[in-house]
Parts: structure tokens; C-alpha cells; sequence
């Protein structure tokens, strides 16, 4: 039998001449923004959220009603860019800065976190048995929480 390499995704390394990207990689790419742009916001909602902003506040300060701020915060949506913009003005005060990047051009992460995890899960000293390995849930809570903290400061350089 034989096989060839061809490039994942060949239509969109070959922009911007190349032959048409095919519908499926379209709605791929489209749910991965969606995705990107959802976590963006919530991230900023959480944050603001330990400063006292609650949804019915938001709704407010925005002039929507609760039960649509409860939809956008709920889950990944096709929101307009009007959407988002008054979301981030306010959550945040803030206004969205656009960069984009190609996807052949990331570098590849084929890695897990899982020894940040498993060293935060032995501080804890949580472990449901031995001869399986697995953690309980209270222990993957609990070091998925510690993760996170670590993670603080990273991200806040990041911004």
C-alpha cells in the first residue's frame, strides 16, 4: 500500500490563492473563534466577579435583559461584534484588541499540565487507592484550584 504526506488543512496553507476551503474547515475554524472569544469573556466575567459584578448588574450596565446575559455567559455563541463589544465595556471597561495568526505557524503543544496536577494532588495528600492511581474528585479539585493560582501570575504578564 502506499500513502503520501499531504499537509492537514492544504486549502488554507495555500492562501491566499488557493483552490476554495472546503465548508467543514470553515464551521471548524468559525467554532474555534467562538470557542476563543466565549473563554475571553468569561475569563474577564470571572475576574470581575470577585470584584462584586453580578449578571443582573452587567444586564444594567448594558441595557439587556438578565436572561440573555445568562445566554452569552453560558455558552459558546455566534455573537455579533456589537455583542462583544458591550460585554467587554461592561465587564471590563475594556475594548477588544484584534490580532490573528496562522495556524501553521503555532507551535505544536503535545503535552499535558498533568505534573503541575499530580504535584499539587501530593501536597494535598488525596489519593482514592493505590493500585489504580486514580484521584478523587475532591483531589483534582483541589489541585486543578492550586494549578490555577500558579498560573495567575503568568497570565497577567501575558496581558
Amino acid at each position: 500500500m502506499t500513502t503520501s504526506q499531504t499537509q492537514f488543512l492544504t486549502e488554507v496553507a495555500a492562501a491566499p490563492m488557493g483552490p476554495p476551503v472546503p465548508s467543514p474547515v470553515r464551521a471548524y475554524f468559525a467554532q474555534r473563534l467562538r470557542i476563543r472569544v466565549f473563554n475571553f469573556i468569561l475569563e474577564k466575567f470571572v475576574a470581575a466577579q470577585e470584584q462584586g459584578l453580578t449578571k443582573a448588574h452587567l444586564s444594567r450596565r448594558i441595557g439587556k435583559t438578565p436572561d440573555l446575559i445568562n445566554r452569552w455567559l453560558a455558552a459558546p455563541a455566534n455573537l455579533t461584534i456589537d455583542t462583544i463589544s458591550d460585554l467587554l465595556l461592561g465587564i471590563s471597561g475594556e475594548e477588544l484588541e484584534l490580532h490573528s495568526s496562522s495556524p501553521f505557524n503555532q507551535t505544536q503543544n503535545n503535552y499535558s499540565h498533568y505534573h503541575f496536577l499530580t504535584s499539587s494532588v501530593k501536597e494535598h495528600d488525596q489519593v482514592r487507592t493505590q493500585e489504580t492511581g486514580d484521584l478523587s474528585s475532591s483531589a483534582l479539585n483541589a489541585a486543578m484550584s492550586d494549578y490555577a493560582q500558579r498560573q495567575q501570575p503568568t497570565l497577567a504578564a501575558a496581558q
